[in-house]
C-alpha cells in the first residue's frame, strides 16, 4: 500500500514474478492444466518437440535421428519452427519456419 505525495488516494502495487519461461514449457503447462482448471471445457491439442543446441555437437549423443525416433509424428505433417528464446518479433526478423517438412525444418536450423 502507497500514499501519493499531496494526495490523499492510495493505490496498491503487485510484485509478480519475472521469471522467464520457455515458450515449450509454457504450452506443457497449458496443455496439462488447462482440461483440470476448466473442467475439461479447454484443451489445447498441439504437439511439440524442443530441440536443444546439443543436437549440433556430436558428442551429446542427440542427434536428429534420435528426436525422430522420439517424435515419430515429426515426419507425418507440416510444422513450425522457430527459436525458443526470449525474442521479440521473431516473424519480423525472419526467425519463424512455416509449414514445412522435417527436413526443411532441419536445414533451417542449420
Amino acid at each position: 500500500l502507497k500514499e501519493s505525495k499531496g494526495t490523499k488516494s492510495t493505490t496498491h502495487q503487485t510484485a509478480m514474478s519475472v521469471k522467464p519461461i520457455r515458450e515449450h514449457h509454457g504450452m506443457a503447462i497449458l496443455q496439462k492444466w488447462l482440461p483440470e482448471y476448466s473442467g475439461g471445457k479447454h484443451t489445447i491439442p498441439s504437439a511439440g518437440a524442443l530441440i536443444s543446441p546439443d543436437v549440433l555437437n556430436n558428442a551429446s549423443g542427440e542427434t536428429w535421428d534420435t528426436i525422430l525416433q522420439a517424435n515419430a509424428w515429426l515426419k507425418e505433417g507440416k510444422l513450425v519452427a522457430k527459436p525458443d528464446q526470449l525474442i521479440k518479433r521473431r516473424g519480423k526478423a525472419g526467425l519463424i519456419c512455416i509449414n514445412k517438412t522435417f527436413d526443411e525444418c532441419k536445414q533451417w536450423v542449420l
